[in-house]
Parts: structure tokens; sequence; C-alpha cells
């Protein structure tokens, strides 16, 4: 199988992890803010309040679109800034 992406350095996977971890953070203040249960949020978007618990589990992955569809549902959007360039010392 012929790969599209190279490998991830650790730095990349480490900024990834951190994006999804701060995604979950967000997400569960997000919740605490509306006073939102797991389940509300299932009801929310239409799923289980088991699946909806995974969505906040440490090791889920949430892809693109299943994010900006949760943030959507609480009336929330995403928004992407570019990051500023660092000077190399």
């Amino acid at each position: 199988m012929t790969r599209i992406m190279r490998e991830w350095s650790e730095t990349e996977e480490k900024i990834a992890q951190d994006t999804v971890d701060k995604f979950h953070k967000v997400l569960n203040a997000m919740l605490a803010e509306k006073k939102m249960t797991h389940a509300d949020l299932g009801a929310a978007l239409g799923v289980t309040r088991a699946r909806a618990s995974q969505l906040l589990g440490r090791n889920t992955n949430p892809s693109m679109r299943y994010t900006a569809l949760v943030l959507h549902r609480l009336g929330y959007t995403l928004e992407i800034k570019k990051i500023k360039s660092r000077r190399r010392k």
C-alpha cells in the first residue's frame, strides 16, 4: 500500500494530540457552561449517552466533520488561525 503522507515526527504527533486534548477540554467547558450532561449532549447529537461519553474520552479522535457538527449543535464554531512565525536563533 502506498502512503499518502510521510510518517509524523514526534513534534507533529504531540501537536496533533495537544489539539485533540484542547478540543476535549473546551467541549467539557462548553457542557459545564450550558449545564449539560453526557445524556444531553447525546440527545443534541442524536446519539446515545455512551457515544457522547466516548466523544469526551482522551483516546477519541473525532473527524473534522464530526467536530464541526458537535460545535454547531452546541452553538459554537471552529476558528483556524495562522501560526505566528517563530524566529530561529
